[in-house]
């Protein structure tokens, strides 16, 4: 766990003196725009896709691709996916929710994609995970 801390707060510092560079404030505006609705959508019923999400920003999809991942060093799609792991540990860890539960908040299919899911990002299972975090 605490080791995650450590990985968490090393990778603000160097998202911070990364992004210092850019200095379009109207580029950065739509990232963060773009990072707060998918933050918003992880457990919503009909989550955005990254298409519909420059859509509805207003911007054409390759740019904001390139920008999104030239800003944050990942895909728009490989964000979501972040956050949805993200989303997993905090209801693995900060809730008494089946694993079941969880998949279900988090829409997938079962609880078995979420599991192979979930073991490939972190390579350790949901329950190995929430008994280490116990």
């Amino acid at each position: 766990m605490i080791s995650s801390i450590v990985l968490h707060i090393l990778g603000t510092v160097y998202y911070k003196k990364k992004n210092s560079s850019f200095t379009n404030m109207y580029v950065v505006d739509k990232i963060n725009e773009a990072r707060i609705l998918m933050k918003e959508q992880i457990e919503s019923e009909n989550p955005i896709s990254p298409e519909e999400l420059a859509a509805q920003l207003g911007l054409g999809y390759s740019w904001f691709r390139r920008m999104f991942k030239e800003y944050n060093g990942v895909s728009p799609a490989q964000y979501q996916l972040q956050q949805k792991l993200l989303r997993a540990k905090e209801l693995l860890t900060g809730t008494n929710l089946n694993i079941s539960e969880i998949a279900y908040s988090l829409k997938f299919e079962n609880a078995g994609q979420f599991s192979t899911f979930f073991k490939k990002k972190e390579g350790v299972t949901p329950s190995k995970f929430r008994e280490r975090a116990h």
